[in-house]
């Protein structure tokens, strides 16, 4: 059975792009299983589109093999690459896509590979000529070992990472999802065992977590969301609307 091929990109519907990647896979497998995860990325958004590549991938668990293009850098040096962790492949741009892929998982289960850019590749769109088709090659059971020269150290974006200074952790904004929830870089995995006493922003505080949205009030409150974020939430209004952090701005947890 093929595994589906995920489909992560800053294309938009309103052009040709998007379903060009479903022409390409169709043209080395004309049975991939082809399945939109999102073309809704800002335009450029690399570290948004690791975070949606992660989110993804905790839903497509039992394998997928994901096509993550955001690529500001398209037909200059930097390398175009697969990873496979766990069940999970990704082929995409070495910009930093793969980043929570990578380091969250364990060094002994994660794998990456250079992947050759043909010739006569448009320099304006890899995604056609470059991933799609390799990310179909992979679906319909390539060995991952065959498609490029094994390397180990594919680019891993330091901002989607918190830092920790004593008992306070510092991230920011990476997402706003449709809801207007501003999720952060800020991972459950940070605040371990801890318990949260407040979550600031400038302009803005809110004491501790709660467990769900409905648990949210008047005004805002933080939770971790279903992939293991920390997220600024309104109930029933846009986290940015009643005060909260936009995408981008920097988020502290003071840990008790």
């Amino acid at each position: 059975m093929r595994q589906p091929i995920v489909f992560v990109t800053d294309f938009g519907r309103d052009d040709a792009y998007a379903a060009a990647l479903i022409g390409a896979a169709w043209r080395v497998d004309p049975h991939a299983v082809c399945v939109e995860g999102t073309h809704g990325i800002p335009p450029g958004d690399i570290l948004g589109a690791a975070y949606q590549v992660k989110a993804l991938a905790r839903a497509f668990a039992g394998g997928a093999v994901f096509c993550a293009v955001v690529d500001p850098g398209v037909g200059t040096e930097r390398r175009a690459i697969a990873v496979k962790v766990g069940r999970i492949r990704c082929v995409a741009p070495d910009n930093g896509l793969v980043s929570y892929l990578w380091e969250e998982s364990a060094p002994d289960d994660r794998w990456a590979v250079r992947l050759d850019i043909a010739r006569e590749a448009s320099p304006t769109f890899h995604g056609r000529d470059v991933f799609a088709p390799f990310a179909a090659q992979l679906s319909s059971r390539e060995r991952f070992d065959a498609a490029g020269d094994l390397i180990d150290d594919p680019v891993i974006l330091t901002s989607a990472f918190a830092q920790r200074e004593g008992m306070r952790l510092t991230g920011r904004v990476a997402v706003v999802d449709h809801f207007g929830n501003a999720i952060t870089t800020i991972r459950d995995a940070d605040i371990g065992g801890n318990s949260v006493r407040a979550v600031t922003w400038r302009g803005g505080e809110t004491p501790g977590l709660v467990a769900t949205y409905a648990d949210i009030d008047i005004g805002l409150g933080a939770l971790v969301g279903s992939a293991g974020h920390l997220e600024i939430a309104g109930r029933g209004v846009g986290a940015a609307a009643a005060g909260g952090p936009r995408l981008g701005d920097v988020v502290e947890v003071e840990l008790g």
